[in-house]
């Protein structure tokens, strides 16, 4: 077996990379090896999501939907039999990963965790950018083609044939000795290849390429071990996305905080597992079933199995090279073509008029897990109003208020005091304050809550209950 180093692009492949970014025709060839892989994919998206919560609401969809629409290149054609659509999964867990036939999965805690919708649009256009370029159908031609040749040498015509040339080397090398570990080096792929990077951009005066990117990504890691391919083309499609962010209008600035988000969140949610398997336990369940299966597919070989999705991941490096890829040529070329969106307005709104009324709902039906998750979604994002502020009290502590904590108890009474200086004729924050001190066994505060409650909302279909409700609680106050 040869153990050569990574090899130096030749000029036409640099021509056909760049050519590939300057005409927005060029598709990948699909034959009959990627349309079987394409059908292999669109059976495991059908299989994967049979059991899966997935996200109806139409106006949830309509407008993760709108984004990837934006990010796909006018004009740009896909390879043929791939269509891009994204499928909204509803978990706490951020996740965005695509299977080949076109199926962008991202979970709700990914939406959620971003600040505005050029920080979505980050985390959608890597993935638009796998499926667009073909990447994983690429990879899968190539090896097939290398087998039929019964030679393991990748074709220099490929537009990615450094890339592509090193799966075929990693096919042999790794995956017939059933190294599975040596799948996870995606920390690995993304510090070399940002140290490379950083070298290039201290040397050069004018703006570096993605072919130089593409040239710079290391195929074997610092031990000698062979890095799969798959984790070598999430750093293009982090390139490639940039050039797709910028193309449609947003703010490329916005990138490297939204991988960083995407990290911090994973980490305070794997801190905070524990006390998420309380109200969260069905959700985590159902999310980390999906994460075995996820594991469970990135382990099997570079068949059909292994590349019909993608990897879903957000290493501590990731952000800071993300960053540096502001300055690729394509990159800055493309922010000429149209102004820089954050779009903070667009991304409140959809949390507004999407997220309020699905989290209104869940607290009517008592859901309330889910409901404190979308309450707390809206809260964080900046959207305080008195209804928002009430509801994540509400949520927070349920119906059961004597089972909280003093700490809980403490920061639901400090919302719904907050919710109610925010509108002095609101009742259902005095409504909310009455349950919460009366489970906590404070009467006499609970029956002026309760009073205050009825002042603002005298003809409250429960006031009948509430009156007598005050008159027992003074007593026992008075005892």
């Amino acid at each position: 077996m040869k153990n050569r180093a990574f090899p130096i692009l030749t000029v036409s492949v640099y021509m056909i990379v760049m050519l590939s970014s300057a005409s927005l025709s060029f598709a990948l060839e699909v034959n009959e090896n990627g349309r079987d892989l394409i059908h292999q994919a669109a059976k495991a998206y059908n299989d994967d999501m049979r059991d899966r919560p997935v996200i109806t609401d139409k106006g949830f969809v309509s407008y993760i939907n709108g984004v990837v629409k934006r990010l796909v290149i006018s004009g740009k054609k896909s390879p043929a039999g791939v269509r891009v659509n994204a499928t909204i999964l509803e978990s706490p867990i951020p996740e965005v990963y695509s299977y080949v036939d076109g199926h962008i999965v991202i979970t709700s805690g990914s939406v959620f965790a971003v600040d505005n919708e050029a920080q979505l649009a980050t985390l959608l256009s890597h993935e638009v950018a796998h499926l667009v370029e073909g990447h994983y159908i690429g990879m899968y031609q190539q090896i097939k083609a290398a087998e039929r040749k019964q030679k393991w040498k990748a074709a220099t015509g490929a537009i990615f044939g450094v890339l592509l040339d090193s799966t075929v080397d990693y096919v042999t090398e790794v995956e017939s000795a059933k190294q599975s570990d040596k799948l996870w080096k995606g920390e690995a792929t993304y510090l070399s290849t940002a140290k490379s990077v950083a070298k290039i951009s201290a040397a050069q005066s004018a703006y570096y390429g993605i072919k130089d990117v593409i040239a710079n990504i290391p195929a074997r890691d610092d031990g000698g071990g062979m890095i799969d391919p798959r984790q070598r083309f999430e750093v293009v499609a982090d390139a490639q996305g940039m050039e797709y962010l910028a193309l449609a209008g947003y703010d490329v600035n916005e990138a490297p905080k939204a991988w960083d988000k995407l990290r911090r969140v994973k980490s305070k949610r794997a801190m905070e597992k524990e006390k998420a398997m309380g109200p969260w336990a069905a959700q985590m369940r159902q999310t980390e079933s999906m994460m075995r299966m996820l594991s469970g597919r990135m382990r099997q070989s570079l068949g059909e199995s292994g590349l019909v999705q993608t990897i879903s991941d957000a290493p501590p490096s990731r952000p800071g090279l993300v960053g540096d890829f502001v300055n690729l040529k394509e990159v800055r070329a493309a922010q000429k073509k149209g102004r820089e969106r954050k779009g903070i307005d667009a991304y409140r709104r959809f949390l507004k008029h999407v997220l309020m009324p699905r989290a209104e709902r869940e607290l009517a039906d008592e859901d309330y897990s889910r409901a404190e998750a979308d309450f707390s979604a809206l809260y964080d994002k900046g959207i305080r109003q008195p209804a928002v502020i009430y509801g994540l009290a509400k949520s927070s502590i349920g119906d059961f208020a004597f089972s909280a904590t003093i700490a809980q108890k403490r920061k639901a009474e400090k919302l719904y005091l907050k919710a109610a200086r925010a509108n002095r004729k609101y009742a259902m924050p005095y409504k909310g304050l009455g349950e919460l001190y009366e489970d906590w066994e404070r009467y006499g505060d609970a029956a002026n809550a309760y009073s205050n409650y009825l002042k603002r909302a005298p003809k409250a279909f429960d006031a009948a209950k509430i009156r007598r409700k005050i008159g027992r609680l003074k007593r026992k106050a008075a005892r």
